[in-house]
């Protein structure tokens, strides 16, 4: 059986009577904070439940309580869960988060809830001892420099004696400090032509790429152009932008490493890989960010490229992250570049045909909120004539409307695919989880 969490709990004690009802949760009550700071071991999780008002000293209160129960005597911090009101406003849910809290919960929660939630923060607990190790570590390393440092004085100290020796070495530190003078300057003018020069660089790759590995010409140019969608969509900032754009471009550099007897056939292999091949297929973004990495200038598009093949339900390529692990601006890349394999694919005709692919797709390998805006990225920018729809609020929906597009909230939640038709209760279930989980302000209905 597993170990039960441990739950310090601090306020209305028939709340934690309905908790300690769960075999798997172990909840020992206090009344103050004072009391839970008097308490020697270190629980898995601090639940507070504290009488909350909206005049926007809730944040204040949480902030007292958590410096009241000293969590800082221990060496790892346990996850700190805080009972609200569901009528909270955003705001000062936001502000309690930042005043230290982990996870809010909603009045009124299950007494299994603290439990499932828990589990979520051991791969925190684990990091924290990683990183307390490590520095131990760290500090056991220092040591040894401070005595080396000590012994090398030393040694100084008997060369200043011997003159003759001394002044041989002067001689020779001055030869060395010139020749590192020299140096430094080649290094210099290293780094500036290898700055000049890597857009030139890029655009080699590029063209290789384009001449010796993409089926489709253009494929890298169309992927950008998704990718920039995405990108702007989820509200990456310029820089960030850059490099997604630039890793567009060069998110097939690793196929280069392939035979070229597999690239000349690479259409016919496609649907009978040998399982050598299909490995080689799947590390090729590790291989081309692997690549890159060698290249000064090109690491925040390596670190891109590398977790192109993550698959959002974490089977995929190479560490097996999940959704929220996966970095952004890969999980992008990865979406780009499965629509525009989509469009290539003979059995995928029309806007239709490629929402209901899309919608197969999300939750697995691709991000949910990916996919919903993927579908927005094909119901405004590749329908056809035949395919019309129009943007509507949400406050404009009415019974009998048929989604053009799959619906999600902000968090990744499907509510409903594409061709649902709509009723007034699915209408207030939009409108309800809008409350909590923002639903995009535009639904895209069909003509």
């Amino acid at each position: 059986m597993d170990t039960p969490v441990s739950v310090l709990y601090i306020g209305e004690s028939s709340l934690a009577a309905e908790i300690a009802g769960d075999p798997g949760v172990q909840v020992r009550l206090v009344a103050s904070p004072r009391e839970a700071a008097a308490v020697e071991t270190r629980p898995d999780i601090l639940v507070m439940v504290p009488e909350f008002d909206t005049d926007g000293h809730a944040a204040d209160m949480v902030r007292k309580w958590i410096q009241l129960a000293k969590l800082d005597r221990f060496v790892f911090s346990p996850g700190i869960f805080c009972g609200v009101p569901a009528s909270l406003p955003r705001d000062i849910r936001l502000k309690i988060l930042e005043a230290g809290c982990d996870r809010l919960l909603d009045f009124p929660f299950l007494p299994g809830e603290i439990r499932i939630k828990a589990g979520q923060y051991n791969e925190k607990y684990l990091l924290a001892q990683q990183q307390h190790a490590d520095s131990r570590a760290l500090e056991k390393s220092f040591a040894y420099l401070d005595r080396f440092k000590s012994e090398l004085k030393d040694v100084k100290t008997e060369l200043v004696e011997e003159k003759t020796s001394l002044n041989l070495a002067l001689k020779q530190v001055q030869e060395m400090t010139g020749e590192r003078r020299r140096l430094k300057q080649a290094l210099a003018d290293v780094k500036k032509n290898l700055g000049e020069n890597m857009a030139g660089f890029s655009r080699v790759l590029i063209t290789l790429i384009r001449s010796r590995v993409e089926k489709n010409r253009g494929h890298a140019e169309r992927v950008a152009g998704v990718a920039e969608f995405l990108g702007r969509e989820m509200g990456l900032d310029e820089n960030r932008l850059e490099d997604l754009l630039k890793a567009a471009m060069l998110h097939e550099v690793g196929l280069l490493f392939m035979s070229e007897a597999f690239l000349s056939d690479k259409e016919q292999k496609q649907s009978n890989l040998s399982a050598y091949d299909r490995t080689m297929m799947r590390q090729h973004p590790v291989k081309g960010a692997d690549l890159l990495d060698n290249c000064p200038g090109f690491e925040p598009e390596a670190r891109i490229i590398r977790s192109l093949n993550e698959w959002s339900d974490g089977t995929g390529y190479p560490e097996g992250l999940k959704r929220q692990h996966i970095p952004v601006a890969s999980k992008i890349l990865a979406g780009a570049d499965e629509l525009e394999t989509l469009r290539d694919r003979p059995d995928i005709k029309g806007p239709e045909a490629l929402l209901a692919a899309l919608e197969d797709l999300a939750g697995a390998r691709l991000d949910p909120v990916i996919a919903g805006l993927l579908g927005k990225y094909v119901v405004t920018r590749l329908a056809s004539e035949s395919f019309k729809v129009r943007g509507v609020g949400l406050e404009q929906l009415e019974p009998g409307m048929k989604l053009g597009a799959a619906l999600f909230t902000d968090s990744g939640t499907k509510l409903f695919s594409a061709n649902t038709e709509l009723t007034r209760e699915a209408i207030n279930k939009v409108i309800q989880y809008s409350r909590e989980y923002p639903v995009d302000e535009i639904v895209y209905i069909k003509v």
